[in-house]
């Protein structure tokens, strides 16, 4: 087995609840199956971006999981067309709302410059905007 400082967590809880007659008859070869095994088909490999958090919220804990990699697992997750569809959709929805958030930003920030990119066409954000700060 390797050093347990390295090795995921998720092997050691592993073998905290394997009963210890049964770890005491694998062999060497056998128990680093059993852990390659274990690393290929959870989320315990290494990711290039890996964010875990956990935070308090109206008295109970949440968590959020971000993890980004390539898939290592030797057999590809069965996905339902729904769910490509839905998960397309959401990375649509997503990169549109950003770049309108974006196009939004640099208006306002060209406003504030008081530059103009046609002359005397306004859109009306900035002046609703200062109309607001105003009240």
């Amino acid at each position: 087995m390797t050093n347990s400082t390295r090795r995921p967590l998720v092997i050691d809880r592993f073998y905290d609840v394997l009963d210890e007659q049964t770890q005491a008859q694998l062999t060497p070869e056998q128990k680093q199956e059993i852990e390659d095994a274990i690393v290929s088909i959870t989320l315990a490999s290494r990711h290039r971006i890996d964010v875990r958090k956990s935070f308090p919220f109206f008295g109970a804990r949440y968590y959020l999981v971000f993890l980004l990699g390539r898939d290592l697992r030797k057999r590809p997750r069965k996905e339902s067309t729904l769910v490509r569809i839905i998960v397309t959709i959401l990375i649509l929805f997503g990169i549109l709302f950003a770049t309108l958030c974006v196009l939004l930003t640099l208006y306002m920030l060209k406003s504030a410059a008081g530059i103009d990119l046609i002359r005397n066409f306004h859109v009306g954000i900035w002046d609703w905007w200062l109309s607001l700060r105003n009240h």
